[in-house]
């Protein structure tokens, strides 16, 4: 059973992560995406690659961000938005 303290330390590592997304997208012909490849990402955290990949991945399959390209361009979902203006 996980305690509430350990919970919320994963919640802020994948917000974190989310909002760090979120922060640096940038702008290419209309199309929104951030350019951070994982180690980056993971060292604005600051946290490890491999943790920032598990937490991309569940942001991901959790439908917050959606990925183009298979080395990394994150594009933060309308489900991401709704829940970072609720935060």
């Amino acid at each position: 059973m996980v305690d509430m303290e350990e919970l919320e330390f994963f919640m802020n590592d994948r917000m974190k992560v989310l909002q760090i997304i979120n922060q640096h997208q940038i702008c290419v012909d209309g199309n929104s995406f951030c350019p951070l490849n994982q180690q980056e990402i993971a060292d604005l955290v600051p946290c490890s690659k491999l943790k920032a990949n598990q937490i991309i991945r569940e942001l991901i399959d959790a439908g917050y961000v959606e990925m183009i390209r298979s080395r990394g361009r994150y594009i933060v979902t309308k489900k991401a938005i709704k829940a970072l203006v609720e935060v």
